[in-house]
């Protein structure tokens, strides 16, 4: 049994891998896209529990995506909480513009490039419980 359902969507495909072993051997099932109009069309018919979302993917970037996400679930084309974490290398200049580009993509997290693998195993621990005692 796995811990919930993962979808990895990153254009740089030895970085999905990396993300996809370290999240498997943590207990998660992984999914993965490398563009942004796959991740929508995954986690349409997938129904992962969290999406991690590269913040500049080719069709659509991350934040757009986490944008229709979320108004998928308010419409009701994804029936299940869904939690979104957007990996960026593009740091706010302020704590003013990291909130409006989180209130704007209306993401979880966010986890700034380069990171290691721990911190995006936690981050998505963090969710875990909330994944299992929601669904």
């Amino acid at each position: 049994m796995t811990k919930g359902i993962v979808l990895v969507v990153h254009d740089e495909a030895s970085l999905v891998e990396m993300m996809k072993l370290s999240l498997e051997k943590a207990g998660y099932e992984v999914l993965t896209a490398c563009n942004g109009f796959e991740a929508i069309g995954a986690v349409r018919a997938e129904e992962p529990d969290i999406v991690i979302l590269d913040a500049l993917l080719p069709g659509k970037n991350g934040y757009e995506v986490s944008k229709l996400l979320r108004k998928d679930q308010v419409d009701g084309c994804i029936g299940k909480a869904l939690k979104i974490i957007i990996l960026t290398a593009i740091k706010p200049d302020s704590h003013r513009d990291a909130q409006l580009s989180a209130t704007w993509a209306r993401a979880d997290e966010y986890l700034y490039k380069p990171f290691e693998m721990e911190e995006l195993i936690s981050l998505v621990e963090k969710h875990a419980p909330t994944i299992r005692n929601s669904g």
